[in-house]
C-alpha cells in the first residue's frame, strides 16, 4: 500500500503567514496523496480500490475544510498585528515622567516664605520655612524624600528651639545614619535639605553667630 504523509496537525496554518504561501508541512500532505493516487492508478494491485481511497481522502479534506474555517485568516489578523505595534510604538517613545523633579520645580517656582508657629507638615508648595514657634521645640513632617528627589526646602529659625524631623530622615552635614535633627536651638540658624529619593540630605548649615574670617 502506498505510503501516505499523516495528515497535518490543526495548530499548523494552511497558508504561512511569513510567505504568504502554502504551509510546507501541508504541501508535503497534499504531495503524498498525490504520489499515492498516482501509484494506485497504475499498479491497482499495491492499496485498496480507487473508491476506497477517494473515499478516504475526502474525509481528509472535509477533516481539513474545518480546521481551516475555524482558524483565524492571517490577512483578518493584520490590523489587529499593525494596532498592536502602533501602541509598542508609543510605549517605545513615551518619556519618563520624574514626579519628584516636577513637584519641586513647581514648588520653587511658586512659593514666597511661609512662618509656621506650631508643628507643622511642609506642604507641597513650601521651600522657604521659618519657623517661629516658640516655648518648646517645633516638630516638621517632611514630605516622602521617594517622591520628591531633587526638591530642595530652606529652613530657619525666629526662636532659639530645635527643629526636628517627625521621622528620621534627615542625614547630617557630616554625613552618616538619617536621624531627626533639621536645626539646633539658635535663633536665626539656617540650613538647606535636597531629597536623594530614599532621605533629605542637609547640604547646607549656616548658624547665626558664625564668625567669617576675611
Amino acid at each position: 500500500m502506498p505510503n501516505v504523509t499523516p495528515i497535518t496537525p490543526p495548530r499548523v496554518p494552511l497558508v504561512d503567514p511569513r510567505t504568504g504561501f502554502i504551509d510546507r508541512a501541508w504541501y508535503l500532505f497534499f504531495l503524498s496523496l498525490n504520489n499515492a493516487a498516482v501509484e494506485v492508478y497504475d499498479n491497482p494491485a499495491v492499496g485498496p480500490s480507487p473508491e476506497t481511497l477517494i473515499a478516504s481522502y475526502d474525509a481528509a479534506l472535509q477533516e481539513l475544510t474545518q480546521n481551516v474555517d475555524t482558524q483565524q485568516s492571517p490577512v483578518a489578523l493584520l490590523p489587529q498585528i499593525a494596532e498592536l505595534q502602533k501602541q509598542i510604538d508609543g510605549l517605545q517613545v513615551q518619556p519618563i515622567v520624574d514626579v519628584g523633579a516636577i513637584n519641586a520645580a513647581l514648588a520653587a517656582s511658586s512659593s514666597a516664605p511661609v512662618t509656621y508657629t506650631a508643628d507643622f507638615s511642609v506642604a507641597d508648595t513650601d521651600v522657604w520655612i521659618i519657623n517661629n514657634k516658640s516655648g518648646s521645640s517645633c516638630t516638621a513632617t517632611l514630605p516622602a524624600a521617594s517622591g520628591y528627589l531633587g526638591r530642595v526646602l530652606y529652613f530657619q529659625n525666629y526662636q532659639a528651639q530645635t527643629l526636628i524631623s517627625a521621622s528620621s530622615n534627615v542625614v547630617a552635614i557630616g554625613g552618616g545614619a538619617a536621624g531627626t535633627s533639621i536645626l539646633l536651638a539658635n535663633a536665626g540658624d539656617q540650613c538647606t535639605l535636597v531629597s536623594n529619593g530614599t532621605n533629605w540630605i542637609m547640604m547646607q548649615y549656616v548658624p547665626n553667630n558664625i564668625l567669617l574670617l576675611e
